[in-house]
């Protein structure tokens, strides 16, 4: 029984950031004066609010960014300053309203698009 694929043309936004960004807003309850939300964790809750397909954040075990600094992963050391990729898959359209939302949130980060194709079975 062969079965044929579907493909669908999709999104896909990258953007890096350190896991030490951290995001100021709303109630500034004592909890969050004193442990702030991560940047990357605010970022896939608001597009699950947004209604993205998919998002999801990977850490890297190397990188570096525009002060040129290498970081390397380390067990025992402070990775705070090693990127991380927050991928976001959806239409393109949506991936922009996402965007210009939280442009404020994505300004001074790296942010990349790219075309995809989702996949399925008839």
């Amino acid at each position: 029984m062969v079965k044929k694929i579907k493909s669908h043309s999709l999104g896909k936004l990258e953007i890096y950031i350190a896991p030490a960004h951290k995001v100021r807003h709303g109630d500034r309850t004592l909890f969050r004066k004193l442990f702030p939300k991560s940047t990357y964790m605010h970022i896939v809750a608001e597009a699950k609010k947004d209604g993205i397909i998919n998002a999801s954040a990977h850490s890297t075990h190397t990188s570096f960014t525009n002060d040129g600094n290498v970081v390397t992963f380390s067990p025992e050391g402070d990775n705070s300053k090693l990127a991380m990729c927050v991928e976001l898959i959806d239409k393109k359209e949506k991936l922009e309203n996402f965007f210009l939302k939280h442009k404020d949130l994505l300004q001074s980060k790296i942010v990349i698009y790219k075309e995809v194709e989702f996949w399925d079975l008839d």
